[in-house]
């Protein structure tokens, strides 16, 4: 039997045999795996929408709940501050989520850069409409993780080599300064539009439009006038997009991809039933396995209904912003409510996946991009360069407009009513502008918490003195919040990482 088995270890035909699956030496080889492999780029983002299983694992807490217009019955961290630390499972999820679509998105662009004239026979064009989906939606990373962590590392290489695996912490803008430099290059690679069977898919409008906004935080942060002017040409550069005729659209599973929007997550069903379980990709990030793609929803309705008090609530500060008679309010906001589920943005106008109502999880996507953003970013641009003031409340007046006339009746409203285009206070007009961002983007991911945190910073407010209207009594916020903590174990691991100041 032993020198049988000797015999059989031996044999040419038992140990030279290919492999079953794909090798990466066989994949990347032709454009239709082009494709599969950007469109693991973008199904990385379902990470960042899903249950996940629990009230504990999904990840939306981190951009939503440390602002006032979002609170929680729950002892929420993201929210009162108080014991934030490193070791937060969800913010190291938030980092886990980043780094791996980021790593997806080096693959493809080392691909290309290695073999993309052999790749892209039949349709040439693919090369740089592939190469740019990769810029964007790394670029996109880049951002929301300035605004979480701030000084998280800058990973723009594709890393197979030990000796790059540890990469050290960023300072400053540098997250945002390669975000504005990648969406450069995107904009002028990605088309002006897909096919109807790509609906979704990033075009140059999202290139123009995230990196204006890119440069608007910067130049907040750093005072640079230049920022403002190049982010007016960038904004000025988004062609054919406008505000659809009613604000709810935005948020109604029938006017998805709509002419408003430049970017939105493509959330849908399963290839089976709903399994909110599923923390994406088969519980890791197994690339052979789809997993959950639909959006989660119930931290607003509290679905499943055993997530017990772990859902998300509108603030009496952000009730008292909106004027009575502002069709917004009574769209976003349950006035009805007699507990505190009562933010209907989404909720309002959803189709759960198959199975997934009694979870929460809709087909609805998650609108990132917005044009009704770009116009008050634009706005803002225009004041901090000191530009025509009257022509920045005009882009206010826009956004009212659509408001008031934006009533689920139909009947148009006389409420919100214009702002003074005399107005000649240009720190007034700035008021305007991020009360009305508050108004229009309230409930939508990380838009309020992020213009509170880019202007504290900058010295223009100071955080430590805002009502944030929490239901959490010991809710207090210290300067050094303003960057979240990163992951306790990645600090550890990484001999070139230093923890966040404070934590």
């Amino acid at each position: 039997m032993a020198l049988l088995s000797v015999v059989s270890a031996c044999d040419t035909d038992t140990i030279n045999l290919d492999p079953i699956g794909d090798t990466e030496a066989s994949f990347f080889q032709n454009e239709d795996q082009m494709q599969q492999a950007v469109f693991g780029i973008y199904q990385k983002l379902s990470f960042f929408y899903a249950f996940r299983g629990g009230q504990n694992n999904h990840v939306m807490p981190v951009t939503m709940l440390p602002s006032d217009d979002l609170t929680s019955p729950a002892s929420y961290a993201f929210e009162n501050f108080t014991g934030l630390s490193g070791s937060a499972s969800q913010l190291s999820l938030y980092y886990q989520f980043s780094y791996q679509l980021i790593a997806r998105a080096n693959t493809v662009l080392e691909k290309i850069e290695a073999n993309g004239s052999n790749i892209y026979k039949s349709k040439p064009e693919l090369l740089n409409y592939n190469k740019g989906e990769a810029l964007f939606l790394r670029s996109l990373v880049y951002f929301q993780l300035w605004n979480v962590f701030g000084t998280a590392p800058l990973v723009t290489e594709r890393i197979s080599d030990l000796n790059d695996a540890y990469p050290p912490n960023t300072s400053g803008t540098q997250l945002l300064d390669q975000a504005i430099i990648d969406l450069k290059l995107a904009s002028e690679l990605l088309p002006e539009s897909w096919g109807a069977e790509f609906k979704g898919r990033t075009v140059k409008n999202a290139a123009f439009g995230l990196r204006g906004k890119c440069l608007v935080f910067r130049g907040t942060v750093n005072k640079t006038a230049a920022d403002f002017t190049e982010a007016i040409a960038d904004f000025n550069a988004v062609k054919g997009a406008s505000l659809i005729s009613s604000y709810g659209q935005n948020f109604d599973v029938k006017y998805e991809n709509n002419v408003e929007s430049l970017f939105e997550y493509q959330a849908n069903n399963s290839p089976g039933n709903v399994n909110p379980f599923l923390g994406g990709a088969g519980g890791n990030d197994a690339f052979a396995v789809i997993g959950e793609i639909g959006y989660y929803l119930g931290m607003f309705n509290q679905l499943p209904t055993w997530i017990g008090n772990s859902y998300f609530s509108a603030t009496e500060s952000i009730k008292k912003a909106y004027e009575d008679g502002d069709p917004r309010k009574a769209y976003n906001i349950n006035q009805d409510a007699t507990n505190l589920i009562n933010v209907m943005k989404y909720v309002r106008d959803t189709k759960y996946a198959s199975g997934g109502d009694a979870n929460g999880v809709t087909v609805n996507n998650p609108r990132i991009l917005r044009y009704a953003d770009v116009l008050l970013l634009k706005a803002e641009a225009i004041v901090r360069s000191n530009g025509s003031l009257s022509e920045a409340i005009g882009l206010i007046n826009q956004v009212r407009e659509r408001a008031r006339n934006s009533a689920t009746d139909g009947t148009p409203s006389a409420i919100p009513a214009d702002r003074n285009v005399a107005e000649a206070n240009s720190q007034t007009v700035l008021d305007w502008i991020f009360q009305e961002r508050r108004l229009e983007l309230a409930f939508e991911e990380g838009h309020r918490w992020w213009d509170l945190r880019r202007r504290h910073i900058a010295g223009e407010i100071d955080l430590k003195t805002l009502d944030f209207s929490s239901l959490l009594i010991d809710c207090k916020f210290s300067d050094y919040n303003v960057n979240f903590p990163l992951p306790s174990d990645e600090v550890v691991e990484n001999p070139n990482m230093d923890q966040n100041t404070g934590y």
